[in-house]
């Protein structure tokens, strides 16, 4: 099994710590198939965690400390890769105009967009994001030509998005000029990928009823997967991420026909 242009380890360290949150203890054999890494790698992240504190290893694989509070997903997403987050965040607000009707959907990368949107004019601005929705109000009081709207629906604390009908529903009765979208995982062969089947459903619509639609996820995303297929990656018209792109992704990428812009 080769190892190289699996996910950065940070990344990898901090999903470990998400399943383990989830299942209580995993085995080295379940870790090494669901990261597609070897054996040897995944006893090194696990050593890591255990210097941490945050994990006893036992015969075989590893189980969460009891005691240990789980810290909201979004907010450990935060923390990742921020000047890459950044970067994107502020190329990906070049493609909003003046007037323009557009979708924030959740993720830590496009909550980093709302700092850019300062000197745009006459926008309106949809999301289903709480943590994105708490900065978009804060930049109305101090710009009054910014109209905020939120899906509603029913909030998925752990990370801080709304589900369910309501905010599918509000989806699928607007039209927006361009939705900005993350993912947690992004691989060319399975496509965008997410935790959770309610993200799935967001994803979709939001992306359905858009004119445009650009996805923005830092480079530890590329060729990893997480639990639910969402849509193939030519679902969106633009990506954008970080020069940590691995050269042969990105040339995999480029064939498929998505402009996919490197910053």
């Amino acid at each position: 099994m080769n190892d190289q242009n699996i996910k950065m380890p940070e990344m990898r360290k901090f999903e470990m710590k998400n399943l383990l949150e989830k299942e209580k203890i995993v085995s080295v054999n379940h870790l090494s198939k669901i990261f597609g890494i070897t054996y040897l790698t995944v006893r090194r992240d696990l050593e890591k965690l255990e210097e941490e504190g945050l994990i006893k290893k036992v015969h075989g694989g590893a189980m969460l400390i009891r005691g240990l509070e789980p810290e909201p997903v979004f907010l450990k997403q935060k923390e990742l890769f921020k000047d890459e987050k950044d970067r994107i965040a502020r190329e990906a607000s070049k493609r909003i105009n003046d007037g323009d009707f557009i979708t924030i959907e959740s993720g830590s990368t496009v909550l980093k967009m709302v700092k850019y949107l300062e000197d745009k004019n006459y926008i309106k601005v949809i999301t289903s994001g709480m943590p994105i929705l708490e900065e978009l109000w804060k930049l109305a009081i101090r710009k009054r030509d910014i109209e905020v709207l939120s899906t509603g629906g029913v909030l998925n604390p752990k990370v801080g998005t709304f589900i369910g009908t309501n905010a599918v529903n509000f989806y699928n009765e607007i039209n927006v000029d361009a939705a900005f979208v993350g993912a947690m995982a992004v691989s060319i062969e399975k496509g965008i990928s997410t935790a959770t089947f309610f993200d799935v459903e967001i994803f979709n619509a939001a992306v359905k009823n858009a004119t445009r639609s650009i996805l923005l996820c830092d480079s530890s995303k590329f060729e990893t997967r997480s639990f639910f297929n969402v849509a193939p990656i030519t679902s969106v018209n633009e990506i954008i991420t970080d020069s940590g792109i691995n050269k042969t992704i990105l040339k995999k990428i480029e064939k498929t026909g998505v402009n996919i812009t490197i910053v």
